[in-house]
């Protein structure tokens, strides 16, 4: 009787370590066929993990069609140099970063930030209404491409897209919330408008995002001077908004 329930239970662990071989000679079969037969798990485990780590800092790639949109930009404007509007884009990223962690609009007091200053400000509202400090150390630009490329009538559009590193910190209440221990690789894309005439009005004046600066109504004219609900002064400087490239967007792509 005893014999036969330990030879029961034999028979049972004998089974029981059948499965485990087959499923290890199986999982080593998979592994031999992807290249990891000398590897163990916990050697799998750690390589994993520092792909994890080599992965936040390996530089963003960009997307773009720089070599099929350059020379139509050129055609339109003579005077285009690529550099320099990557160069422009730099700039006003690392002044709305500055704006942002400050809590101040005067970084972007210049007219190049004329087109944008309402949505900063807006941001900047917002962050000090919820208590939030953001915090950008160290940033470095790699790469620039061009996105897309518009012309309606006497209105061109461009879109960047820019590979940056930083190091980031968001606070609330005084308390980190979210804080990088390695710099951040990320990407941003940029939106710039060039005002060729301003006394032609056949193109859609919405995509410049114009606003009063006293109630915030939309300003549905280049030739607008005076707020056409409240009547106050629009401040628009017209003369600023044209032959040069200005930013009126930005974001980042996660």
């Amino acid at each position: 009787m005893i014999k036969g329930i330990i030879g029961g239970f034999l028979g049972i662990v004998i089974g029981f370590l059948v499965i485990v071989l087959l499923i290890y000679l199986f999982i080593r079969s998979i592994m031999n066929k992807f290249g990891f037969g000398n590897k163990t798990l916990t050697s799998l485990y750690k390589e994993t993990k520092e792909a994890e780590a080599l992965e936040k800092t390996r530089h963003k790639q960009v997307s773009g069609m720089t070599k099929m949109l350059l020379p139509e930009i050129q055609r339109d404007f003579n005077d285009f140099n690529e550099k320099e509007i990557y160069l422009l884009v730099e700039k006003s990223l690392r002044a709305i970063f500055l704006a942002l962690e400050n809590k101040d609009i005067s970084y972007v007091n210049d007219d190049e930030f004329n087109l944008i200053k309402e949505k900063i400000q807006d941001q900047i509202i917002d962050l000090q209404d919820n208590n939030i400090t953001y915090k950008y150390d160290d940033i470095v630009f790699h790469k620039h491409a061009i996105k897309s490329y518009k012309r309606q009538k006497d209105v061109a559009t461009i879109e960047i897209s820019t590979s940056l590193e930083y190091y980031y910190n968001k606070r609330k209440d005084n308390k980190d919330i979210s804080q990088d221990d390695v710099k951040r690789q990320t990407r941003y894309t940029t939106q710039l408008v060039y005002i060729i005439d301003n006394t032609k009005t056949g193109f859609d004046i919405n995509i410049l995002g114009l606003h009063c600066p006293n109630c915030g109504s939309p300003i549905t004219s280049l030739q607008q001077t005076h707020c056409n609900y409240c009547k106050g002064v629009t401040n628009i400087q017209i003369a600023s908004l044209l032959k040069c490239w200005k930013i009126i967007n930005y974001k980042e792509d996660y």
